[in-house]
């Protein structure tokens, strides 16, 4: 990452200047050093292809606090945007010793889903930029930073493994064959259109469409059992969780799969118990190959489902069977639900989804764009997609409104003055969203420091960094002048905001990195 320049500004010059690094506690090669955090503890990571050490012919110990960084950026320019973000941003390098005593660079991944994908798909691209940077080929490994079990919660109140389940409950060994229940007719409530081959996959999707596409490959054979798939409303969770069901029967007719929503499994047990017919709820449920169960967070508070619930998942898990789930956030987030489940819930893969970023945002709405006999120019499609940024199912929602009314209207010629009339309420709730407070919550979370310090007097690296993004995209989205944007950061002078965006605008033109993590706040707030 390239060093910034320093503050001309003593009320906002940072006391460390970002690219330089302070005395570390400890060896690491971070491109972006979390502003508080703790050093991550690490366990090591074995992807499944192989070994997690790539061994070069010539080991040695040429390894500085810049070659992470320099291999990051390198390898920026030779990928994809998406690509870039979503495999290789989140890592970071940990420099440890091979047991010949040479330096060896540990790249440290968000979980082992990422180690498995580095190691089958970038290893020859990490060597690469490696080499490019130092000069000789390095040794390197990936490891995962290890983040607390749900087992180490006081609350929890069960034996420990390693897993963090008690033995009683969900024995380490599970059989490859369970026995089938004579259940017959099961509705699998899946819907044809929700196919992997019509989604449009991007950033915002991408690490969670390749998990779930190795899932509909091997149900119950991979590591991500249970899968969970959180984000916001109209994202494509079900989209996801669905294709995983139509491309298993598709592979294998035999497969059973049952999807329903939190809350028709509720209303399927609650009936059982009026009927007195708890017996057929339970193995109707436990009779398949693959469960999808979407918008759990609507489990909260109702302890008899549960219950149920917890039985159902514990017996199909322990069968070798998919379980797949959807919410609207973070399991570990929502409130009401029993801590039994919440580790249950996490002891997969769980993956999340974003707001699509503005290319993903153009190509949803070409691709919605073919189920129409209806002529939309690019233009007008990049003008839609720039003034609706929540989620696809609004986008897709503005465009056939868009398709129905210019039916009505026999127009021929869609232009901008047209879809401003035909969308006015959409787009003007969209604009509407975008707020100071917004922005700088964005900002805060994705630098990692608290949204009081973007107005404080702190001038730490990274604090101050935050702040001049912050005022840099406060004063592209909002109508707001110097002063009064200088007022809302603590009140700055406006010559301390033009300064911010200056210095913020070069950044972007010369580091990469830095440009791609403004470009998502940019993608999150439009």
């Amino acid at each position: 990452m390239s060093e910034m320049r320093p503050s001309l500004f003593p009320e906002d010059a940072p006391d460390v200047l970002p690219g330089s690094i302070p005395a570390p506690t400890a060896e690491r090669l971070d491109p972006q050093p979390p502003a508080n955090s703790s050093e991550p503890l690490l366990k090591e990571s074995v992807p499944k292809t192989g070994s997690n050490t790539r061994q070069s012919s010539k080991p040695n110990n040429r390894i500085s606090d810049a070659t992470w960084r320099g291999a990051l950026n390198y390898m920026s320019r030779r990928l994809k945007k998406q690509s870039f973000a979503t495999w290789l941003r989140p890592t970071i390098g940990v420099v440890g010793t091979a047991l010949d005593g040479s330096k060896l660079l540990k790249i440290t991944v968000p979980n082992q889903f990422v180690a498995d994908w580095l190691a089958e798909n970038y290893s020859p691209l990490i060597e690469e930029a490696l080499t490019e940077t130092t000069g000789a080929k390095l040794l390197f490994s990936f490891q995962i930073r290890k983040q607390a079990a749900p087992s180490e919660q006081t609350e929890i109140g069960f034996g420990e493994l390693s897993n963090g389940f008690a033995d009683s409950d969900f024995p380490t060994e599970r059989p490859a064959h369970a026995p089938r229940r004579n259940v017959s007719n099961i509705n699998h409530g899946l819907h044809d259109r929700y196919r992997f081959d019509n989604l449009v996959v991007g950033k915002f999707n991408e690490f969670a469409h390749a998990a779930c596409a190795a899932v509909a490959e091997n149900p119950g054979g991979t590591k991500y059992n249970p899968l969970v798939i959180y984000g916001g409303v109209g994202l494509g969770k079900t989209h996801l969780a669905q294709a995983i069901g139509l491309t298993a029967m598709k592979n294998s007719p035999r497969v059973r799969v049952m999807y329903a929503t939190s809350e028709k499994f509720t209303t399927d047990f609650i009936n059982s118990l009026g009927k007195s017919t708890t017996g057929d709820f339970s193995a109707l449920y436990r009779s398949v190959d693959i469960l999808i169960v979407d918008d759990i967070q609507f489990f909260s508070g109702k302890e008899s489902t549960q219950e149920q619930f917890f039985h159902t998942f514990n017996a199909l898990y322990n069968a070798g069977k998919q379980i797949i789930l959807t919410a609207d956030r973070r399991p570990q987030d929502i409130k009401g639900l029993e801590a039994r489940l919440l580790s249950r819930f996490s002891s997969g893969l769980v993956t999340d989804i974003q707001k699509p970023d503005f290319e993903s945002r153009v190509a949803i709405l070409s691709k919605k764009l073919e189920e129409y006999d209806f002529q939309v120019d690019e233009n007008i499609l990049h003008f839609i997609a720039e003034r609706i940024s929540s989620n696809v199912r609004e986008l897709e929602g503005a465009l056939t409104h868009l398709y129905a009314k210019a039916s009505v209207e026999k127009i021929t010629r869609v232009d901008e003055e047209f879809v401003t009339r035909s969308l006015s309420d959409t787009l003007t709730n969209s604009r509407l969203r975008v707020s100071v407070r917004l922005i700088q919550d964005v900002v805060a979370e994705s630098f990692e420091v608290p949204v009081a310090m973007l107005k404080a007097k702190k001038r730490s690296a990274n604090i101050a960094l935050a702040r001049q993004v912050a005022m840099y995209v406060t004063r592209d989205l909002t109508g707001r002048s110097l002063q009064q944007i200088g007022h809302d950061f603590g009140g700055r002078d406006h010559s301390t905001v033009i300064h911010a965006c200056s210095l913020v605008a070069s950044r972007m033109q010369e580091d990469s990195i830095f440009k791609d993590q403004v470009d998502e706040i940019f993608a999150m707030l439009r």
